[in-house]
């Protein structure tokens, strides 16, 4: 199941990478708006869209380690889980074990 996760959340990620993101969206505007390229069809990228597309790449970190770090404590809640679950199991075997004494 993690594996799937992290299988559908590479191929988002991929997807979204060959968009720009709304910062960049938005600095593109500007900068077409400010005169900064020659216009927009233009291929070259402006201070604010290049700056708008570091603060997209930015905020895509920050989601990942968010992702990263949801991922690693759903694994602790599992793996305490299953310690749980196997206590429970052995203290059950106990108990049987005393009352068939």
């Amino acid at each position: 199941m993690m594996l799937r996760k992290a299988a559908l959340a590479g191929a988002l990620v991929m997807m979204v990478a060959a968009c720009d993101g709304p910062q960049e969206q938005a600095g593109e505007k500007a900068d077409n708006a400010s005169g900064a390229v020659d216009g927009e069809d233009s291929i070259e990228s402006g201070p604010a869209e290049t700056m708008g597309e570091r603060n997209d790449e930015a905020a895509d970190s920050a989601n990942d380690a968010r992702e990263a770090q949801a991922d690693a404590l759903e694994e602790q809640a599992d793996a305490a889980r299953d310690a749980a679950d196997q206590k429970a199991e052995a203290l059950e075997q106990q108990a049987d074990n005393v009352r068939a004494h």
